[in-house]
């Protein structure tokens, strides 16, 4: 099966520092001054010794612009130019997110996301399996910290700021939520280059995000239902394309982090079950699979088609055969 729109993975990384520079142009509300264009060159060249020095004297004399605070915060965040200080990197960003401002409250998002998803990856970079199992299974007061990120995150998007808007579409992609198709294809369409997105969301009813949706249809169990389908259908020689996504069953046992905007808004799903109705056309005929999808408690979902426990085990077999078959040749 193949999809006509393709997502990245959510960046949850804390911005960088080339990020702010590159930023400084669209968000300084005031205007350039030659501490800034000294500050700029000297973050240019690497320098962030320099860098440190120019934004936290202008901090300490009480002139520095928003996009200097930024960056002041971001270097003590990262350890550049000095050395790395959370709590020093707070003191600057908090009043900055009391006053609205929504690069500050983009910043403090990531910093939070961080920190609530703080021991995830070994050194080697892979997943701290573990790790990753004690998190999924955090009750939604111990989240708070995750959750908050994201409504700092929507307040910034909410507020226009072009950053936090990439970020939103990143994390709904990504993200099993509450949001419907035309709200996620609204949220696609704010973003750069994401039509296709939004097209891909409009199909039909699904809850899966877009991400999922690829995984699903590469998954070699459901290709092969898919397959067995087209045969029984006497259709083998043309690929199958999803042409519809319905809601077989509702979401039972849902459970959402909910963020406090001016409407409360559920976003992440972390825990619940549903099922969909596949439909995938070839030949001039539609062939339909029940899905079932569960919550798996870090944004993603757990999925597999939703069949008599014998007819998926026979499809797991077929696709064991197949894949012994690609390893002897």
């Amino acid at each position: 099966m193949t999809i006509s729109a393709t997502a990245t993975h959510k960046a949850t990384s804390v911005l960088t520092i080339l990020a702010a520079v590159l930023t400084i142009g669209s968000v300084t509300m005031e205007s350039a001054q030659a501490n800034e264009v000294q500050l700029n060159a000297a973050i240019e060249k690497g320098d962030y010794q320099q860098a440190f020095n120019i934004a936290s004297a202008e901090h300490k004399k009480g002139s520095a612009s928003l996009s200097t605070q930024i960056l002041l915060a971001q270097m003590y965040m990262q350890g550049k130019g000095t050395s790395k200080n959370i709590p020093a990197a707070r003191s600057l960003i908090d009043p900055l997110v009391a006053q609205n401002k929504p690069e500050a409250q983009l910043l403090l998002s990531n910093l939070l996301k961080q920190e609530a998803m703080q021991g995830l990856t070994k050194a080697n970079g892979r997943i701290d399996e573990a790790r990753y199992q004690a998190l999924a299974k955090r009750s939604l007061k111990e989240r708070e910290n995750e959750r908050y990120a994201a409504e700092l995150m929507y307040k910034s998007a909410q507020q226009g700021f072009h950053l936090a808007i990439e970020s939103v579409c990143n994390d709904i992609a990504s993200s099993v939520t509450a949001f419907g198709s035309k709200e996620r294809a609204n949220w696609y369409r704010k973003c750069a280059n994401k039509e296709a997105w939004a097209r891909a969301s409009e199909i039909g009813n699904s809850i899966a995000p877009l991400n999922l949706r690829r995984e699903v249809m590469r998954d070699p169990v459901v290709t092969e239902a898919f397959q067995q389908l087209a045969t029984k259908a006497k259709c083998t020689n043309e690929d199958i394309t999803p042409v519809d996504f319905k809601i077989g069953k509702p979401v039972a046992g849902g459970e959402y982090l909910t963020l406090n905007l001016p409407k409360p808004t559920r976003q992440m799903m972390v825990r619940g079950q549903w099922q969909e109705i596949w439909v995938g056309k070839a030949c001039g005929k539609t062939m339909s699979l029940p899905i079932a999808f569960k919550a798996d408690g870090m944004g993603g979902a757990t999925f597999s088609p939703d069949l008599p426990a014998a007819e998926l085990n026979a499809l797991k077999m077929a696709v064991q055969r197949q894949q012994q078959v690609q390893q002897q040749k």
